[in-house]
């Protein structure tokens, strides 16, 4: 399988910020339904849920030509099956919030579930962040910086631990051979 572009570049990162932005957005859309009771943040979230929902389906069929391309056993392999599992999971679990909310548009579960998906999203991104930044998937290579990046408090602990979290997952799967 031949990994997809639009105007030259990899699409699959120009089809993640829908998922990566209306997820989330619909999970705030909830806690402002939940703090104010309009009845017009409930249907942004679920308008907005249907847009994360259909954008991730989007993200992961130009994603997985990216991932069928990957060599099976090494180190990026193991990080791209952490991002796709998250993802699957996020996507089931945002899947189940919108089919609950065919009587009701939102409430404490919805919005829950909501906070638990817009939360495993950005915990996913920072593997597909890792796989483009650090192993260079998908991107010519450029030189290192020449000073110390500005770093948030936590942010080697928070990076030590995703590390970590990612060694439990499979480094095994299907490869194609790109010619």
């Amino acid at each position: 399988m031949k990994q997809l572009t639009l105007a030259g570049h990899p699409i699959h990162p120009q089809i993640i910020p829908f998922p990566l932005g209306l997820l989330p957005f619909s999970a705030v859309m909830d806690c402002m339904y939940l703090a104010t009771g309009k009845r017009r943040y409930a249907d942004a979230a679920y308008y907005s849920l249907v847009g994360g929902v259909l954008g991730a389906a989007a993200a992961a069929a130009t994603g997985i030509p990216d991932y069928l391309t990957i060599e099976s056993g090494g180190p990026m392999k193991r990080s791209a099956n952490t991002h796709g599992i998250l993802n699957a999971t996020i996507v089931a679990v945002e899947t189940v919030n919108l089919s609950m909310r065919k009587r009701r548009r939102s409430g404490i579960l919805p919005a829950t579930l909501g906070i638990i998906g817009a939360l495993g999203t950005f915990i996913s991104q920072w593997y597909g962040g890792k796989l483009v930044y650090n192993m260079g998937m998908r991107v010519k290579p450029v030189r290192k910086p020449e000073h110390d990046q500005l770093r948030v408090p936590g942010d080697r602990a928070m990076e030590r631990g995703l590390n970590r979290f990612e060694e439990l997952m499979p480094a095994g799967g299907p490869a194609e051979t790109v010619s």
